[in-house]
């Protein structure tokens, strides 16, 4: 939709919002969110009451200091839905879709899947979504995070297990397919990120030790435990970690070791069969 840069000054001017302290584009979502049944299409259109210009100038406030919008609104569009979102899970990225991608290639419709650390359960629900015959598992050590994810689930209406899990350490079962976008930032990396991640979303879905490849090492040992006879293990990977992940399988006996690229060219997803030794 194209934005009303008329509509945009009107609000600055109503709010006394200096115009140069948040982009249009945020003022608009920020404006739809704050005020009921707001009309983008002509002034006259406009109708704002004292409630309104509060709520919209305290989510101005939470946005000028560095505040996701999606927090701010508590959704994230990923994939082809909405997910509530709030500052104890991990706001969904694009690349994430990407392991989405690649398992709803996979031929079979009827395969029992896990999303180990879930988060908001935007890739379990986004699949569940997509492929309504999966049996579906997602586990999250945190509960907070599991609260979330349930609440994605209700909304989308998904029949999913949820589990409180440290990865594998209550997992009882076996699984056609295994996902998983785990934390693989190291600490030095950690320092430098932009000030609105380290503020406002949880370091423990983000980090993973001095190198950032505790959690990977974990998994890539263990998952093999986890799966049936030529099931896939899919996982999200940083940008410049492409070597370092296919050493680390390598240094567990695996051999076929296939890596997806995202739209930018980088190496995104790495996906390894179980049998694949």
């Amino acid at each position: 939709m194209m934005i009303n840069y008329k509509i945009i000054d009107f609000l600055k001017d109503e709010i006394k919002l200096s115009h140069n302290s948040l982009n249009c584009k945020d003022l608009e979502i920020l404006a739809r969110y704050s005020i009921d049944n707001i009309k983008f299409i002509d002034i006259e259109d406009i109708s704002i009451d004292l409630y309104d210009i509060s709520v919209l100038k305290f989510a101005i406030r939470r946005r000028i200091q560095k505040e996701p919008i999606s927090q701010i609104i508590g959704l994230r569009k990923f994939w082809n839905s909405n997910f509530y979102i709030d500052e104890t899970v991990l706001d969904p990225r694009p690349e994430s879709e990407l392991i989405v991608e690649k398992v709803l290639e996979l031929s079979n419709t009827n395969l029992s899947l896990i999303d180990l650390g879930t988060g908001s359960g935007c890739l379990a629900i986004s699949i569940a979504l997509e492929r309504p015959n999966f049996k579906i598992f997602a586990s999250d050590i945190s509960p907070n995070a599991l609260k979330i994810a349930e609440i994605n689930s209700r909304y989308h209406k998904t029949n999913i297990t949820f589990i409180k899990s440290d990865w594998f350490s209550k997992i009882n079962r076996t699984f056609d397919v295994i996902i998983a976008n785990p934390p693989y930032i190291s600490e030095n990396e950690y320092n430098s990120l932009p000030i609105a991640i380290r503020r406002f979303e949880p370091k423990i879905a983000l980090t993973a030790g001095f190198k950032g490849l505790d959690c990977f090492n974990k998994i890539i040992k263990e998952f093999h435990k986890y799966l049936k006879p030529s099931g896939k293990i899919f996982m999200e990977i940083g940008y410049s970690q492409k070597r370092i992940i296919e050493e680390l399988f390598i240094k567990y006996g695996y051999k076929n070791i296939n890596f997806f690229n995202d739209l930018s060219g980088k190496a995104r997803v790495v996906c390894v069969k179980k049998d694949a030794i």
